[in-house]
């Protein structure tokens, strides 16, 4: 990552940066926090992901002409076609792994980390050359001025876009991605290079070709923009050659530069054909939890309010008033008949990456103002890429990455305008430094709260560091002095209809967390369940928070109730139904002249879908009676 060594002057003439070693301190601060994030802190490249493993199984295929895997290595992820199994990623992850699996094979299956910090970063590069390209060159923006708006895209993109949450987690979702968006930014340095004559053309259109290849067979969302910018360029090129000297012999070098993006198109579509028998045929929609025609199709118009609303609007769900203040909020669907019905967390654009937005709606501004129609056809090349995410039948997080390459067009746009008018002066290029760097805290922050919440692949230890990093351990409330808890106790007996408890875990074995605090100790449970205890002498209150934890917040069935009844079955609290996505509940349950306890979790009257009911801190006060008070809780208002 550099500055811009000359931000134009009248004339034209360069302007040195100051303080040259910046830029570098800068890119070593942000490979260390990638490498921290996506080794989960440990600093340890080579560790499995969540099947990672698929890619070096499709690496071993594509060797030997073929495209399928070893179906243990994808699960449910992959689909069948002819007794073979197949992924719907995209397989440039795979061509990555073919001599690194050659050469180690030890390391089958772990190289996902180092993959996705390799994307990670060569996409920030990427991202800060564009906006340096943008900004160098002849033109009247005051030096100060463009430092600082280079500074503005280049931390803006690097810590505070979805760029950082992908990196965070090496599964095969992100590295696909990762990939695709690395691809789609290096293209658009060179379209931006090409565009502004800043480069020997068949370079540039080398480097385009080369990027789009990247692109297309990681996403096909990423690469398709790319191809059209090809097109109307190389169009450009064949105009533009016939009005030059040996203008033929030019426009032949530019051709033979487009043969990797023409190598690239062949394999994607020899991909596509192996594994559906059709070369247009690029995703097995059959094989999703949902078939798209039973939710109005895989694109639909009236999707788009609600993708708005998601990756743009702003909502209080992101906020809340303990550290770290911000969190990826739950998606909400306006209708949700039209969408698919598992949901995740996304953190809007308009919070998390605000200089982008703002920059973006300055650029969409000055877009007309363009002479070149070239520039024009260009950036919108990146338009249908937008319309495809937004009217798409799933939103998530990970999706607002096909939002950037758009928007950072937009953006380098803005800059190529503000070089040429020789505004905006400092005061805007400074506001929009302060939005990048709160746009990084704020990212960051919700980065961080998403592994310790909602990441199911992140390990437990790094889950109780950034707990306790953030201050965010959980203990039943209600229950002061010397306690002991009930899973220090062998139980008396336990029965389940579904699955057994666990401890310490919710009964999928997650972290235990509600409203992203971190309970350490605790009982993880699945409707309909019991497990009964001895009361220890001495025992006078039993407290607990009941809930459905963090990590079952992504499927909405769930509801369930909870109960705790003395040895004789008689009731001694209950909460009311607890549904998915409401607050965990404090109990306090007092014991005296009690001498067994069970736990009781059944589901709220709809089945046991989703229903993992989780007793957080549960423990047996010990000492003096509790101050008099209700001992149970009762239901929750309007269930």
């Amino acid at each position: 990552m550099h500055a811009p060594d000359g931000e134009g002057t009248a004339g034209g003439r360069p302007c040195p940066a100051r303080r040259p070693w910046l830029p570098a301190l800068f890119a070593l601060a942000v490979v260390g926090v990638y490498g921290w994030l996506v080794t989960y802190g440990t600093g340890s490249l080579a560790g499995e992901e969540t099947w990672g493993s698929a890619y070096d199984s499709l690496a071993h295929s594509l060797e030997t002409g073929r495209a399928d895997v070893e179906p243990e290595t994808i699960s449910w992820e992959g689909f069948e076609e002819n007794g073979k199994t197949f992924l719907s990623f995209g397989l440039f992850p795979a061509l990555l792994r073919i001599v690194p699996d050659a050469v180690v094979p030890s390391m089958f299956g772990r190289w996902s980390r180092a993959s996705c910090l390799l994307a990670a970063v060569l996409a920030a590069l990427a991202a800060a050359l564009s906006f340096a390209a943008a900004l160098r060159g002849p033109g009247r923006l005051p030096p100060r001025a463009g430092r600082l708006l280079w500074w503005a895209g280049a931390l803006g993109f690097a810590l505070g876009s979805p760029l950082l949450y992908l990196v965070s987690c090496a599964r095969i979702y992100h590295e696909a991605i990762l990939w695709g968006l690395c691809g789609s930014l290096w293209g658009i340095y060179f379209v931006l290079r090409i565009v502004t004559d800043s480069i020997d053309r068949a370079r540039g259109f080398l480097g385009l070709s080369l990027a789009f290849g990247v692109a297309l067979l990681a996403r096909v969302t990423f690469g398709i923009p790319l191809a059209v910018a090809i097109a109307v360029l190389s169009v450009r090129e064949f105009v533009a050659a016939r009005r030059r000297p040996a203008g033929e012999r030019g426009l032949a070098r530019v051709l033979l530069a487009c043969a990797p993006a023409v190598g690239a198109g062949l394999l994607q579509l020899w991909y596509n054909h192996a594994r559906f028998g059709s070369i247009w045929k690029s995703f097995d929609f059959q094989a999703t939890y949902v078939h798209p025609a039973e939710i109005g199709g895989v694109v639909n118009l009236a999707r788009v309010p609600s993708a708005l609303v998601n990756y743009f609007g702003l909502t209080a769900a992101s906020l809340f008033s303990r550290p770290p203040f911000v969190q990826l909020a739950p998606v909400r669907y306006l209708d949700d008949a039209i969408f698919f019905g598992w949901k995740e967390q996304v953190l809007s654009l308009t919070l998390g990456s605000s200089w982008l937005v703002l920059g973006a709606v300055l650029g969409a501004v000055a877009l007309p103002r363009r002479r070149r129609l070239w520039e024009l056809f260009v950036a919108l090349a990146f338009l249908p890429e937008v319309a495809v995410i937004a009217t798409f039948y799933f939103v998530t997080e990970r999706y607002a990455a096909d939002l950037l390459p758009f928007l950072v067009v937009l953006f380098a746009v803005f800059l190529l305008e503000a070089r040429r008018r020789g505004r905006p002066g400092p005061r805007l290029a400074g506001l929009l430094l302060g939005l990048a760097a709160c746009s990084a805290v704020v990212t960051i922050a919700g980065t961080l709260n998403w592994n310790l919440a909602d990441n199911g692949d992140a390990p437990a230890e790094y889950k109780n560091r950034l707990g306790r990093l953030l201050q965010l351990e959980g203990h039943a409330p209600g229950c002061p002095g010397p306690c002991r808890p009930l899973t220090a106790e062998a139980p008396l007996a336990e029965s389940h209809s579904f699955a057994p408890p666990r401890f310490n875990r919710t009964w999928d074995d997650h972290i235990i967390a509600f409203d992203h605090r971190i309970y350490a100790n605790g009982i993880g449970m699945h409707a309909n369940s019991r497990i009964s205890y001895r009361v220890p002498d001495g025992a006078v209150a039993l407290c607990a928070v009941a809930g459905l934890p963090d990590s079952s917040a992504s499927c909405r069935a769930g509801s369930v109730v909870f109960q705790v009844r003395d040895g004789s079955d008689r009731l001694l609290a209950a909460t009311g139904v607890i549904r998915a996505g409401d607050a965990a509940v404090p109990l306090r349950v007092d014991l005296r002249g009690v001498r067994e306890v069970t736990l009781v979790v059944l589901d709220g009257g709809d089945g046991i879908d989703c229903d993992h009911g989780t007793w957080g801190d549960p423990v047996f006060l010990l000492g003096p009676a509790p101050a008099a008070g209700p001992s149970a809780v009762p239901p929750l208002p309007g269930r």
